[in-house]
Order: structure tokens, then sequence, then C-alpha cells
């Protein structure tokens, strides 16, 4: 499990949880320090028991807050906002991978041998479910134009310089549209 939040720089932070009792708080002696005028020293805890991680206030000033309620202890879930003075968490499952983490796994793709484009069908084929296609219609090419009778012209400096149009290979085009899908 983890802690996300932004500094207020707007740097994207992560804190892991684990095992280990933390505490949140100004003071230097917190885990997990927080440079808020409105967070106490020693703010809050969290804690495993049981499987599940815990939150206890550590009888701070301005209160803890979870999912907007004041709390002196709750039981946290995915996707719960821990407030701590000005300063919103979000309590997560997974931690994220970070960019240079995200680089250097494509960089060694790519020095394995893989294209950007075969990475970039990879992506799409991921994030498309199956059943979020469906042709939505064929679109016929236009017939060519019948030829005329042939005629001889004469090509004078004006025209010299214009290509001459080409039929162009009959193919066939299919639209997609995708859908999001509603598994989560």
């Amino acid at each position: 499990m983890v802690l996300r939040y932004r500094k207020k720089d707007g740097t994207q932070m992560e804190f892991e949880l684990g095992e280990r009792p933390i505490t949140i708080g100004r003071s230097p002696e917190a885990d997990l320090v927080i440079l808020d005028d409105k967070a106490s020293r020693l703010h809050c805890g969290i804690r495993v028991w049981d499987g599940d991680f815990l939150l206890k206030d550590l009888r701070s000033k301005n209160g803890t807050y979870v999912n907007g309620q004041r709390v002196e202890m709750a039981k946290l879930e995915p996707g719960d906002q821990v407030r701590v003075g000005s300063c919103v968490f979000s309590f997560e499952t997974d931690p994220g991978k970070g960019t240079q983490t995200i680089l250097r796994e494509v960089a060694d793709e790519m020095a394995g041998g893989k294209g950007y484009s075969t990475m970039l069908k990879e992506i799409v084929e991921d994030s498309v479910d199956e059943e979020a296609v469906e042709a939505v219609e064929e679109v016929a090419p236009e017939p060519a134009p019948a030829p005329g009778p042939k005629r001889e012209t004469e090509i004078t400096a004006p025209h010299a310089a214009e290509a001459p149009t080409l039929p162009s290979t009959p193919r066939r085009v299919v639209k997609i549209r995708v859908r999001p899908s509603d598994k989560k």
C-alpha cells in the first residue's frame, strides 16, 4: 500500500507502507515529514493490524480527516483521502512506477530490438478491452470515373508542370469506435 501526495512545489510523492508503523507530522522525528503549519509535530500514525491499515490521530490540534470526516481512528480502504493539515494523501493499493523506472524499461526494450511502433501497439492492445471494439461502418471507395474518348491535345507551357492523375488503388476502409470498458 502507498500514500500518494503532492508537495507544495507540485512534485508527486509516494510513501510505501509496510508492516512497520509510521508517523506523519512536521517533526523531523516523524517517518513522513510534511512542511505544513496546520500539521502537528506528530499528527497521526498508520499501522497494520490483522491485515488492515489503521490510522490514528495522535491528539493533533487541527484533527485528521478521512474522506472529509474528522476521525480519531479509522480503517483505511483503497481510494481513501486522508487530510493532515492542508496536505491530502491518497491511500492506494499499488505503487505506481516512477518516470525514471518507465524510461529505463523503455530503453531496455528498445536495446533488446523492440521498435517504437511495436511498443505503441502493445500499449493500445493492453488498454483496449476486446469487447469494447465494434465496427461502425464500412466505406467503399468511390468508383474511378469512366475513361473518356481519347483525344490528342497539345501540351503548352502552363500545363506542362501538372502531373497526370492516376486512379487510386481500391481499398477497404473500416472505422472503429472504442467504448470504455465497464470493468474495474
